[in-house]
């Protein structure tokens, strides 16, 4: 009802579904110490994460967590992000290892559109 007319109204709309698709693509590489592949304790496991959206949206806020493995010790420093170094505390860059979530690897990466290139996270653990 609009005022005290007895007159009706109607709002009419239409929805746009826009569907994003962000892939992460994870992939581990081995070092032990006697510089075979073999994963053993002292080894070093160095993680590659590919991050790359699909679609004609944008994917908004995006924050790649992954937690630590079990048994091994994350290699101070070894945060990057399109190889640029990340500091693991919480401050001005994009990345934490353990402060946001404890046991884990946190790094925001903002809006994410098709046209957005791959951004590459590594870090490295040592096997306990």
């Amino acid at each position: 009802m609009v005022g005290t007319t007895g007159a009706a109204g109607a709002v009419a709309g239409t929805y746009r579904v826009i569907e994003v698709v962000v892939a992460v693509v994870k992939s581990v590489e081995v070092l032990d110490p006697y510089s075979g592949t073999v994963p053993m304790p002292g080894a070093t496991l160095t993680y590659t994460l590919v991050v790359t959206a699909s679609g004609p949206g944008t994917a908004g806020g995006i924050v790649l967590t992954d937690a630590l493995p079990a048994n091994t010790t994350y290699e101070t420093g070894s945060l990057t992000l399109n190889t640029a170094s990340l500091t693991d505390a919480a401050d001005a860059d994009a990345g934490d290892v353990g402060v946001t979530t404890p046991g884990t690897v946190t790094v925001t990466l903002g809006d994410l559109t098709q046209a957005s290139p791959a951004l590459i996270v590594t870090f490295a653990v040592t096997i306990d």
